[in-house]
């Protein structure tokens, strides 16, 4: 769905240099606002709309160390949506530059009505590119 290249920056890793948990939920998030944003649902647009997201880290499995300076592909998939489009999960694998499997989290997504505060099912548009 979703495929990027980063590299590990020095606020990701702890004192032995290896990137912490909370840096692969940071990337997981922001690919997620990154793939709304390119296909025109800033932040700010979502605002003007009155509606928002919620993300929740659900699970987080590590596998093997990525470390200072060292470059990783980030793949984002959504994997389902509950039937009225209120809750979307999605899965993150990251991999290292000899293409293994790193660590992989799934988030969920929740939608919800800035007015009235109740969770809503998605923007059927937003659905679509997801799905699509």
């Amino acid at each position: 769905m979703l495929r990027r290249t980063y590299k590990v920056k020095g606020g990701d890793v702890n004192d032995f240099m290896v990137m912490q948990d909370f840096a692969y939920q940071s990337y997981t998030s922001s690919i997620v606002d990154a793939f709304l944003f390119e296909r025109g649902y800033s932040k700010q647009k979502l605002t003007e709309k009155k509606v928002g997201f919620r993300k929740y880290c659900e699970e987080f499995v590590h596998l093997k160390e990525l470390m200072f300076t060292q470059h990783f592909l980030l793949n984002l998939e959504l994997l389902n949506t509950d039937k009225d489009n209120k809750r979307m999960r999605f899965r993150s694998r990251f991999f290292n530059v000899k293409n293994e499997l790193c660590a992989m989290a799934i988030l969920q997504l929740y939608w919800f009505d800035y007015n009235n505060e109740n969770i809503i099912a998605a923007p059927r548009k937003v659905v679509e590119h997801f799905l699509g």
